[in-house]
């Protein structure tokens, strides 16, 4: 019995409270997923617990568990709360001692399990705390980085929680108010080369980068590029990409990705911003009311779409073309398709 009530308190105060934690912050940051021994997540669990634990513990000292604000208030006294916890524990050791006192034990189980019910409620309240201070701190780090105490606490006690691929798949290491986006450039197994904006990102079960979703993919078409020069009528390279048929995402399985180039750019208009503000503080003399504008165009570079290169439409299409480009290149790459993992040309 003594073992069974000990198993239910590691359970209650430790694995349950570890449980919660990584719950509640993966659901806002992706964590590291580690193959741990019961020893390693015992020790884990028992560090996550003990600040709440702690301050639950001072909160009952102080008697706000069992006042009002407790889910089962009770009428309580240290000597009623000792003689409790002694009947309890000497009816959970001794089968003898609880068949005599089994009135006084039931009675003294029923108080201590209200006690325990209150610990517990606001030990996860705290806990929930904890959790929200651990997203919010760890949020931030875009922003704050730069500030030493902060960056000292984060490498040590955030940052090692973290997925390396929440950091590298995310702009999680930028200001927010940056807005950057992901872009990535895959060079797959069968070498074709994949650009696009990362959509989302998804891990295994130990950690490990299972696959990556792209919107506005496209292909480079590196044997045209080689047939091309052969021949001595090598274009620009950008006229060597071709828009993935379809507006959906593009899934390639990480089993099939050799290698990875990752891109934060800023939006057009935070350029704008940099740029005037650059400017501004110039104070060139004479100059004032300065305003910067920033030109957007269709960024297609095939010529033989009937523009100069590249196109100077203005983009209208969530791949950053022009639709008359849009189409045109949907249109040249229809006679190919797409099997998750790479493009396969129909004869």
């Amino acid at each position: 019995m003594v073992a069974l009530i000990a198993s239910v308190l590691l359970a209650l105060y430790v694995f349950v409270p570890y449980i919660l934690f990584h719950r509640f912050c993966s659901l806002f940051i992706r964590l590291k997923k580690l193959q741990r021994t019961k020893t390693e997540e015992i020790a884990f669990g028992i560090l996550l617990a003990v600040l709440p634990f702690v301050l639950t513990l001072l909160l009952c000292w102080s008697g706000w568990i069992n006042g009002s604000v407790a889910p089962f208030p009770l009428v309580d006294s240290p000597q009623q709360k000792a003689g409790d916890y002694q009947t309890v524990f000497a009816a959970a050791y001794s089968e003898n001692f609880f068949k005599e006192h089994q009135t006084e034990a039931w009675d003294a189980i029923e108080r201590v399990s209200q006690r325990q019910a209150n610990f517990l409620t606001w030990n996860y309240l705290l806990l929930l705390g904890e959790a929200i201070g651990f997203v919010a701190l760890t949020s931030s780090y875009g922003r704050l980085q730069k500030f030493k105490p902060y960056a000292w606490f984060a490498a040590r006690f955030l940052l090692p929680a973290v997925s390396e691929w929440h950091v590298l798949l995310t702009d999680f290491s930028f200001p927010p108010g940056e807005h950057r986006s992901v872009q990535v450039d895959v060079i797959t197994r069968d070498n074709i080369l994949y650009r696009g904006n990362l959509a989302d990102y998804f891990i295994g079960s130990v950690g490990e980068l299972s696959g990556l979703l792209l919107k506005s993919a496209q292909r480079f078409q590196r044997d045209k590029l080689e047939d091309d020069r052969k021949a001595g009528k090598a274009k620009e390279s950008g006229d060597y990409w071709r828009v993935i048929a379809g507006d959906g995402n593009f899934y390639l399985p990480d089993d099939n990705i050799a290698s990875l180039n990752i891109r934060y750019p800023l939006p057009p208009t935070r350029y704008q911003q940099i740029v005037q503000d650059a400017v501004e503080k110039l104070a060139l003399q004479g100059v004032s009311n300065v305003k910067v504008e920033v030109l957007e165009h269709c960024r297609c570079t095939n010529t033989r779409h009937g523009h100069e290169n590249p196109c100077k439409a203005p983009p209208t299409e969530n791949d950053g073309m022009c639709k008359p480009c849009h189409d045109s290149a949907a249109l040249e790459f229809s006679g190919t398709e797409h099997t998750g993992d790479s493009v396969n040309r129909r004869p």
